[in-house]
């Protein structure tokens, strides 16, 4: 708010609200609404939020199950699998040669002991980190270390960092014009990062006696840092909160509930009754000034006379448990973006039809996902890798000295992103002939939508897989359409 906003309201009063959401009254009066930007209202609760959700993820089930969620629908078994496009330098067709020698170099180098300056993380294991760290971090980091390691000749590798080391309260100026640090990333006067700032030990190792540095930061050039966040919020963001958060209130209230349902249940388990008697206690059954008498199933007491049993009054039962549950788990799924079913794994109540619109549209926020992972991480590291596999021959001259020259032809490559099975096979395939016959799909989407395969391949696999049964003379009638006649 400007002074002459400011004076102005003070002298003529602030403007009466006209939106009713807008309105302050003694019922929404404790509903705080900041006018903050979205890095103002995160440099404060950043480490905080990291933490929780983090406690979450390790002790917590159905976050567990969330992050879990995440990485089999962005990620999955196979990865994100490169498939070279490039074409014959006179025509559209792909240059079949030149792709598969990509293809195999780019798998040589993908294996623990070359894209991982560590040796411990395959490509498709910094793939798997990504979505776990949106869940628990928000972001991750991702520094390209341009030298060889283990057995590609390739001179890069991948450096992967946590969240935590990137000094998110190292905000002001900056030593060069036109520039300032803005929570640990340096941005210029268009809000583009130049150079990042990490903590050279991360801020929760002391516990493992990390030897303390003389130089407290790193400094990065941003053409060396890949930073990896999924689908922003709100415009402007420099930095990123976990997915986690809209569920960590609700998990945490249920964690309570739950632990207050199951001591009751406890209690009234273990707690048989009380004998009511008008002298004192006395006698070798005195525990804590309380009678104790030990029980067993089929067992009766004699009582002494002036001696009453009394039964336990632990309050009405909680008839309402499940859905107490079940309301939580619902708001929590909301919140992180994953079905209700697959969070709770209860699918008792939904129908067919419902459980199917859901389904299609949960895939459609995991597709928006793969190509925020794409654009991001793996169009970054695959244009890095190129030119690092040109320069040192991985990419043999002269097949590849155009690269320099034509390096469009290179860099536009598809990536294929997991896919899901078809949820009542009959149907979806007789839908699919149908979109095929009135031209509304091609077969080459259809075989990459429903298997993740590329159609090129597939077909070809086909076609060797057809001649192969002909030799040994086992062709099935489904391979020889003249027998379906």
């Amino acid at each position: 708010m400007g002074l002459r906003t400011w004076l102005r309201n003070r002298v003529l009063g602030r403007p009466k609200a006209t939106f009713e959401a807008a309105k302050t009254t003694r019922v929404n009066a404790d509903f705080f609404r900041p006018q903050t930007s979205a890095d103002a209202s995160l440099i404060g609760d950043l480490a905080a939020l990291r933490n929780a959700a983090r406690a979450l993820a390790r002790d917590n089930a159905h976050a567990r199950e969330i992050k879990r969620t995440y990485r089999v629908n962005v990620i999955g078994h196979r990865g994100i699998q490169l498939q070279p496009q490039i074409r014959v330098a006179s025509g559209d067709d792909l240059d079949e040669r030149r792709n598969r020698i990509v293809l195999e170099e780019w798998q040589r180098w993908c294996r623990a002991d070359s894209c991982d300056v560590s040796g411990l993380n395959s490509f498709h294991g910094f793939e798997l980190a990504i979505p776990g760290a949106w869940c628990e971090s928000g972001e991750v980091f991702f520094r390209l270390v341009r030298r060889p390691f283990g057995r590609s000749k390739v001179p890069l590798a991948l450096e992967i960092i946590e969240a935590d080391r990137l000094d998110e309260h190292y905000t002001g100026p900056s030593d060069r014009p036109g520039h300032k640090w803005r929570m640990g990333i340096e941005i210029n006067e268009w809000g583009r990062p130049t150079r990042y700032k990490f903590l050279v030990n991360h801020p929760g190792d002391y516990e493992l006696g990390s030897r303390p540095s003389d130089a407290m930061h790193v400094i990065v050039d941003a053409a060396d840092i890949i930073h990896c966040y999924g689908l922003p919020e709100r415009v402007s963001q420099t930095r990123f909160e976990p997915l986690l958060t809209p569920a960590i209130v609700q998990a945490q209230a249920l964690r309570e509930y739950q632990k207050a349902h199951l001591t009751r249940k406890r209690v009234q388990s273990n707690q048989l009754g009380w004998i009511q008697t008008p002298d004192g206690l006395e006698g070798d059954a005195v525990l804590d000034n309380r009678r104790v008498v030990d029980s067993e199933a089929g067992q009766w007491f004699r009582l002494n006379p002036g001696e009453v049993p009394v039964a336990p009054d632990l309050g009405p039962e909680d008839t309402s448990y499940a859905e107490v549950i079940k309301d939580n788990l619902r708001t929590q799924a909301v919140g992180v973006g994953v079905n209700y079913s697959t969070l709770s794994g209860d699918f008792s109540e939904g129908s067919y039809a419902s459980l199917r619109i859901s389904v299609f549209e949960n895939r459609d926020y995991w597709r928006m996902l793969h190509t925020a992972i794409i654009e991001q991480f793996h169009q970054k590291v695959f244009e890095a890798w190129l030119n690092a596999a040109v320069l040192s021959g991985a990419l043999p001259s002269p097949t590849f000295d155009d690269f320099w020259f034509r390096s469009e032809r290179y860099t536009y490559p598809h990536w294929q992103a997991r896919s899901w099975g078809l949820l009542d096979t009959s149907k979806d395939i007789s839908a699919f002939e149908k979109a095929r016959e009135l031209q509304l799909e091609t077969h080459a989407d259809q075989v990459n939508n429903y298997t993740g395969n590329d159609f090129r391949r597939t077909i070809d696999q086909i076609a060797s897989e057809r001649d192969y049964k002909q030799q040994r003379g086992l062709l099935m009638p489904i391979d020889d359409p003249s027998q379906l006649q």
